[in-house]
């Protein structure tokens, strides 16, 4: 005949060869039952450990806090805590639940877990450093070639017209034809100087460097109204400080891009821009009175501007964000410490 002894006895054989650690403690706290998982996470010995007191045995504090907390009021539940030491450490997941009369403590190991999480965060660290060594590099290639083409091209083009300009005054016995060539060839080289000029501006502005971000960011913004008639109104706030040359780059790389998508796709009127110098860090934001669209798409787009401007802030510890809702405009909001 069955009995619920022999019925429980089998079940408790069944508990003992699980993976993960279950603890049994009635209303004192005492140990009903501990499986050998259990007993081993906890480091205790299984038969001896028998109607002990839970709370006085000397085991990991974090364990006996989290049985000690949830009969004093429920409010933490589970924990995932780091155990031991060298080859024998590991990660274990403990939940715990039951009610006045007991209270079960289920132990899972989570190491496995916690070393593909600990490899991916490695690999994305790896990443994002090997993207933000590369927007270095790009930008310094950027500000070499911005240098040679307005300095090298932009001074033989000068010379040039000087030449031309010099020829047509100089030269009494040009026929008509010949004046009209040359007139030409100096208008040529006077929109070629230009283009250089707009070429290498667009490359990395000197105003940046000469200037800095404030004259940067204000010389961008009028670059835009000329472009779409669109006026920019600034707005500060705060006393104004010094921010290193990668992250001033960073911020105008941003400021570019977020016009560039008003242009695009916005159909607003007006544009504002609040620079906020707080104490430990530098607030942008960007606002226009567009069509503004559904955040959500955000998730499903794979936008490399977006993605862009986000790894750029957070390369530098900085948070960007973008709040919009149709018919309502669209904010963008930078962040970036000092």
């Amino acid at each position: 005949m069955v009995t619920r002894e022999k019925v429980a006895m089998e079940v408790f054989k069944l508990l003992d060869i699980v993976s993960d650690g279950i603890l049994i403690l009635d209303n004192q706290v005492k140990i009903l039952y501990l499986n050998k998982v259990a007993a081993f996470f906890l480091g205790i010995d299984q038969e001896k450990a028998l109607d002990q007191e839970f709370l006085k045995l000397a085991i990991d504090p974090q364990i006996s806090g989290l049985v000690h907390n949830y009969k004093s009021d429920k409010s933490t539940s589970s924990i995932e805590i780091h155990v031991g030491e060298g080859e024998k450490q590991s990660w274990i997941e403990l939940k715990i639940y039951g009610k006045d009369e007991y209270v079960i403590v289920c132990f899972r190991d989570i190491s496995a877990r916690k070393e593909g999480e600990e490899k991916y965060k490695m690999a994305y660290e790896s990443i994002r450093f090997l993207n933000s060594h590369s927007q270095k590099i790009k930008e310094e290639e950027r500000t070499l070639l911005s240098r040679e083409i307005h300095d090298q091209l932009g001074q033989r083009l000068t010379g040039m017209k000087m030449e031309v300009d010099f020829i047509l005054k100089k030269s009494s016995n040009l026929d008509d034809f010949a004046k009209e060539k040359l007139q030409g060839v100096l208008k040529q080289i006077e929109r070629t100087v230009s283009t250089i000029r707009n070429i290498s501006r667009s490359l990395r502005p000197g105003i940046l460097d000469d200037f800095g971000l404030l004259a940067a960011l204000e010389w961008q913004a009028e670059e835009f109204k000329k472009t779409v008639q669109i006026p920019v109104f600034f707005q500060y706030g705060g006393k104004e400080k010094p921010i290193e040359n990668q992250k001033a780059t960073a911020i105008f790389r941003v400021f570019q891009e977020c016009l560039t998508n008003i242009m695009r796709h916005s159909q607003c009127s007006h544009v504002k821009v609040e620079i906020d110098f707080g104490p430990m860090a530098l607030k942008l934001m960007i606002v226009d009175n567009g069509s503004g669209f559904d955040t959500k798409i955000l998730n499903n787009t794979k936008s490399l501007g977006i993605l862009g401007m986000k790894e750029r802030a957070e390369s530098f510890g900085g948070s960007f964000d973008i709040q919009s809702s149709p018919g309502d405009g669209t904010k963008t909001i930078l962040t970036m410490p000092y």
